[in-house]
């Protein structure tokens, strides 16, 4: 087999997941081949033999103004101009697709690979935990615009061959066939305990590491000196965070500084939950702006995670005291439901239907 995988470059969840679900692949002795597409391939940290990329952008996904803000007006000019290349795009992508005698097409998450797909007569294979039909429908009370881009891709979509849905899934009305697959994520290496070791964490400090992606915490001051003195704050790579009190160790495999942590600070994503999951480290959730997937992460945080919501007020003062206590005496209280766990291997396990 000979894949075809497209990768959105929106956010870091869709190419961490892949990058796992790509290393399970390549131990397969049914994989021959697997051409990346991407426009943030170079963000994949190994090589393989059967590993190729492919730098080409097959969605737009939302252009974000700072972290909690959607700038509307470019993304529909974004999208205005990406409808008028998809022609073009889906007879070079096509062409290279039979010239590379590639099987299938796997995508995450755009709609555009499965057009692609038709054209070149393979099948075709969602992978994601939403679709962009059901983010841009969000806005149409906006712009009448991203109501009618919506229902275009939802057409799109609905000629997937099948959709591997993840869980903390949005609703996927356009698939005509869906299988519910378990967790993707990346996992840390080491136990808890070796974890905190390997980062210097001292038993009688409660770490709690920020973690806020490409959109950081920008225009913001940490008041750190208000912090009590058994709570050190964590940051790596962080945007716009630059406060002498906070702890920037260096990290080889950032998964693993999630598990040393005794709390996860962050806007829900399904990269940082799904790393919090099998790390078993709780989360501390603010807002994430006007995103329609929010509140399904959010459900997710309240049925599989010890979580709980700080403002973003909250979050700059520090004052995370009161949010650590409520949390524990949840811990005690609640029993949370089971994530289905790995995902890498119900993909493997598809694929082999199509040989």
């Amino acid at each position: 087999m000979k894949i075809y995988y497209y990768v959105s470059g929106h956010g870091f969840g869709h190419i961490s997941r892949t990058s796992e679900i790509l290393k399970k692949l390549l131990l397969q002795d049914f994989i021959e081949e697997i051409w990346v597409v991407s426009p943030r391939s170079e963000f994949l940290d190994f090589t393989h033999h059967k590993l190729k990329l492919r730098s080409e952008t097959l969605d737009v996904g939302v252009i974000q103004k700072d972290s909690l803000s959607i700038d509307l007006t470019s993304t529909k000019q974004k999208l205005i101009s990406f409808e008028k290349e998809k022609n073009n795009l889906i007879k070079t992508e096509s062409a290279f697709i039979k010239d590379k005698k590639l099987s299938i097409v796997l995508t995450d998450s755009g709609s555009l690979p499965i057009s692609i797909a038709m054209e070149a007569n393979i099948p075709s294979i969602f992978i994601g935990n939403f679709t962009w039909d059901f983010i841009y429908r969000n806005y149409k009370s906006s712009d009448v615009y991203f109501g009618e881009i919506a229902d275009l891709i939802e057409v799109e979509y609905g000629f997937a061959t099948e959709a591997l849905t993840l869980p903390f899934q949005c609703p996927m009305p356009s698939f005509l066939e869906i299988n519910q697959i378990g967790l993707v994520g990346r996992k840390p290496t080491k136990s808890k305990k070796e974890c905190r070791k390997q980062f210097g964490f001292l038993d009688n400090v409660q770490y709690i590491l920020l973690s806020f992606g490409a959109y950081g915490l920008e225009g913001t001051n940490l008041k750190t000196d208000q912090l009590q003195s058994n709570i050190q704050l964590v940051a790596h790579g962080v945007p716009g965070l630059e406060n002498k009190d906070i702890l920037s160790p260096n990290v080889d495999h950032y998964p693993n500084l999630v598990a040393a942590a005794d709390f996860v600070c962050t806007k829900p994503g399904y990269g940082i939950l799904s790393e919090c999951y099998y790390a078993q480290t709780p989360i501390l959730y603010t807002d994430r702006g006007d995103f329609s997937e929010y509140p399904y992460l959010v459900s997710a945080l309240e049925k599989y995670f010890i979580a709980s919501y700080m403002d973003r007020s909250e979050i700059i003062a520090c004052a995370f005291e009161r949010v650590i206590s409520a949390m524990k005496q949840y811990d005690q209280m609640t029993n949370r439901s089971q994530v289905l766990l790995d995902g890498e291997t119900d993909v493997v396990n598809h694929l082999l239907e199509y040989i």
